[in-house]
């Protein structure tokens, strides 16, 4: 079995460092709140161990199976998925929820503390429960658990929380566990690194990967769902080729169960975003698209806007690619434009 994977988290991380902005996936490409139900449980199904390995910080158990987690009174977007394993000898039980965002209506702690109920009333078994949350700024004030200290009367249970922006990212490519290179782009950059940067970065490792094609393709489908919810999709559109497209069964999946035909040319828009190769006028005109996309999505609309008469005089591709990474690397609009003026535009 291989070596199990530890994550540890750099100290003093500011999540500014790399300019995360979130963004309630409100432009064309946005699937309903099922895509990330539908790419979190691929991965898990598809590599149970590996992510086992990572949650549970050690790889000395057996994998069983995958147990029904499905209660009539768990909410219909929650990703609960129950696992059996073998661990120490006993079985146990593996709970594993993959949480988008902070809960609202209810608080995690008192969801989780009812749904780990009636897992116990069903199986009766030893529960190890793991929330994951997905966005960068989720889960900062779960406390994991529940603590009831009244003589005669106590009632304690935990469970372990796992913010992936806490985690080293880059390690998951030099460990090779693929189970959780989907959700690379959402967790800690290199170094010095912008988070746009290291989602471009975590789409080239994917691809070089040597990996039967059509777990490659939806590796790199889950990714580009992923980094959507931290980054716009006309940013991202690139991660993505027809070829991808065709042999991946997420992709397939997330057609087939977005519901509504306008999420599924919605989707398919997006996905095409940046595919685009011709003329170098088409070039061009997609250089600039994805140049506003980057500072409309890091700076001021309007500002950005003031903008449009200068960029649409560049001609030259190279320019106007210097400029995107300009424009990613800028810290504030002014600098911006202080580097777009003194090269004469």
């Amino acid at each position: 079995m291989k070596k199990a994977l530890t994550f540890t988290a750099k100290p003093e991380y500011n999540i500014n460092m790399v300019n995360i902005r979130e963004q309630p996936d409100a432009d064309i490409a946005s699937l309903p709140h099922s895509r990330y139900d539908i790419v979190t449980k691929d991965a898990l199904k598809a590599f149970p161990e590996e992510i086992l390995q990572a949650v549970l910080e050690r790889n000395d158990f057996t994998f069983l199976e995958f147990v029904d987690g499905e209660f009539t009174v768990v909410e219909v977007r929650r990703t609960d998925s129950l696992i059996k394993v073998r661990l120490d000898n006993e079985l146990v039980l593996i709970h594993i929820e993959f949480q988008v965002g902070d809960s609202t209506a209810i608080k995690m702690v008192r969801r989780n503390v009812g749904y780990l109920g009636r897992c116990y009333e069903r199986y009766g078994l030893p529960i190890l429960s793991h929330v994951i949350y997905l966005r960068p700024n989720a889960g900062r004030n779960d406390a994991g658990g529940y603590w009831q200290n009244v003589p005669n009367h106590r009632f304690i249970v935990e469970y372990k929380v796992i913010r992936l922006i806490e985690l080293d990212g880059q390690s998951v490519f030099e460990t090779k566990n693929t189970g959780l290179m989907p959700f690379a782009p959402l967790m800690q950059p290199p170094a010095g690194m912008e988070g746009l940067q290291w989602a471009v970065q975590c789409n080239r490792q994917t691809k070089a990967l040597s990996l039967p094609s059509d777990i490659r393709s939806n590796l790199l489908v889950s990714q580009w769902v992923m980094s959507g919810l931290i980054h716009p999709h006309q940013a991202i559109g690139g991660f993505l080729s027809e070829e991808v497209m065709q042999e991946s069964s997420v992709y397939e999946h997330l057609l087939q169960t977005t519901g509504e035909e306008r999420y599924q040319r919605g989707l398919q828009q997006g996905l095409q975003q940046g595919l685009q190769q011709g003329t170098e006028l088409g070039a061009r005109q997609n250089a600039i698209k994805s140049l506003f996309s980057v500072l409309e999505f890091r700076f001021d609309a309007r500002a950005v806007r003031a903008l449009s008469p200068a960029l649409e005089t560049i001609h030259e591709l190279q320019r106007l690619e210097q400029l995107h990474q300009e424009a990613l690397r800028a810290e504030t609009f002014e600098a911006f434009a202080r580097t777009l003026d003194m090269s004469g535009n």
